[in-house]
């Protein structure tokens, strides 16, 4: 078996591959990706002279009055942003638990072939990536790198292992934890007056028809990555450097209980944490008991993951180490939240939403509409990578147009969701995290996640054009 090297990171090669000097397109595509894709942060500002311009263009108001809108909408975001933050961060600290790791760990051993290993790992990250995006996340690389390790010779080709994680994560577009979905279940969100009331997730995100879409992908994708394999003899493995990096073991901590402080004891104990956690899991498990699924809304689902992960982390040294960790992956949203309000406020309160939506009207009927809001999400992001939080500016129009074509908000929603599941398979943005943990390009997945876009797209299409079950 061939190894895999441990190349660049994240960066399309500039020379020739083969001795006829050409590019794969996978690697030209990946290479115009990251040469002209730029961090989410530039789009959001560029997005804001671009939105303000056309609302000076298309609406009566004037500058000045285009800044008040702009300073109206800014921290409409606020409370969902901190919301939304808390999640993610909880997320992660509930899969960062050593229960958690350890249980994955032990899980890897019991398929033998690689077929069994494969299918066995894209369906556990895609289910928790369903359940929660930050979780499936270090989930993906704690199994994977497992994977790469225990499973080295047996035949499974690495690129395949990478890219099956990061295909099977994108189902967390269409899951629970995604903003659309939960901002519109959330009690007091902008959105709230205009669509009649709260849209529960049992019409969205948990609907028959959304979990019968994804549980389709579910069960069918690994089976084409298991097609996608290569033959054991022309299969790629891990060179000895990224085996010897993945085998390593963190360091132990062997400091004895006598040598500690009675304030670092207190840190160390697992009584305090876990009276907390085991109190508000008894409160969870009485809601649902009472209110039903349906009554579930972000808040209630961030107090579950506070009380799981104080559970299953025990000490407060433990669950404040993998906090600091986590806290890593909510910088986008502490500060680009506020931006996407302001940009929703020049929408809204100009009237350019209003323009906005009846251009949409022109090129739409009842039967084409949701689909016509796939293609545009999975344009948009592709150029606009937000994770769902563009969805504050984008909702006013595309929601007002569903509305006006008699088309249900929570299937308008659906619709949304699973355009931005399309884009990320093919957009280098959220792969960042896979292709720096694995040590390997994005061009050295790309092949596979395309195949993946162009399955579901073509599900999508079925799903949103064909059928009309979706409404």
């Amino acid at each position: 078996m061939a190894q895999f090297g441990n190349e660049e990171i994240g960066r399309a090669p500039h020379g020739p591959r083969d001795a006829s000097g050409k590019r794969s397109l996978s690697e030209r595509f990946t290479e115009w990706s990251l040469n002209w894709v730029p961090d989410s942060m530039v789009f959001v500002v560029a997005l804001t002279v671009v939105v303000f311009l056309l609302a000076l263009g298309l609406t009566p108001h004037g500058p000045m009055e285009l800044l008040d809108d702009y300073a109206k909408g800014f921290w409409v975001l606020l409370t969902f942003a901190m919301q939304l933050t808390v999640m993610m961060i909880t997320g992660f600290v509930v899969a960062d638990s050593k229960p958690v790791k350890s249980t994955l760990i032990r899980i890897v051993g019991i398929p033998r072939t690689t077929r069994s290993t494969l299918i066995m790992f894209c369906l556990i990250v895609g289910i928790v990536a369903w359940l929660h995006w930050a979780a499936g996340l270090m989930v993906a690389i704690i199994m994977g790198k497992e994977i790469a390790v225990r499973k080295r010779g047996i035949g499974l080709h690495y690129p395949v292992l990478v890219a099956s994680a990061y295909a099977m994560m994108m189902l967390m577009a269409n899951g629970p934890s995604q903003s659309a979905p939960l901002l519109a279940a959330t009690a007091g969100n902008f959105l709230e007056k205009s669509i009649g009331g709260l849209i529960p997730l049992t019409q969205t995100a948990l609907s028959p028809f959304l979990l019968v879409f994804v549980l389709f992908e579910l069960l069918t994708i690994p089976f084409i990555f298991v097609w996608l394999t290569p033959r054991k003899e022309s299969a790629v493995d891990i060179t000895d450097e990224i085996y010897q990096e993945f085998a390593q073991a963190p360091p132990a901590d062997n400091t004895r209980r006598s040598d500690l402080r009675p304030a670092e004891r207190w840190e160390r104990s697992r009584l305090p944490l876990s009276i907390v956690g085991v109190g508000i899991l008894f409160w969870i498990a009485n809601f649902v008991a009472t209110h039903g699924v349906g009554k579930i809304d972000l808040n209630v689902i961030n107090f579950a993951l506070f009380g799981i992960g104080m559970v299953l982390h025990g000490s407060a040294r433990s669950f404040v180490a993998s906090v600091k960790q986590g806290v890593g992956t909510t910088s986008g949203v502490i500060i680009q939240f506020p931006l996407y309000a302001g940009i929703f406020g020049l929408i809204v309160h100009s009237g350019l939403s209003e323009v906005i939506t009846h251009w949409f009207l022109s090129i739409s009927t009842p039967r084409t509409y949701a689909w016509i809001v796939v293609i545009y999400t999975t344009i948009m992001d592709f150029f606009v990578p937000s994770g769902g939080s563009k969805f504050a500016i984008e909702a006013p129009y595309i929601i007002a147009a569903g509305q006006k074509l008699g088309i249900p908000v929570a299937h308008v929603i659906n619709a949304y969701s699973t355009g931005g599941q399309l884009a990320n398979l093919i957009q280098p943005f959220w792969a960042l995290p896979f292709i720096t943990a694995f040590r390997v390009r994005f061009q050295d997945i790309l092949p596979y996640t395309f195949v993946i876009f162009i399955y579901a797209i073509v599900l999508a299409s079925i799903a949103f054009l064909v059928l009309p079950a979706g409404l």
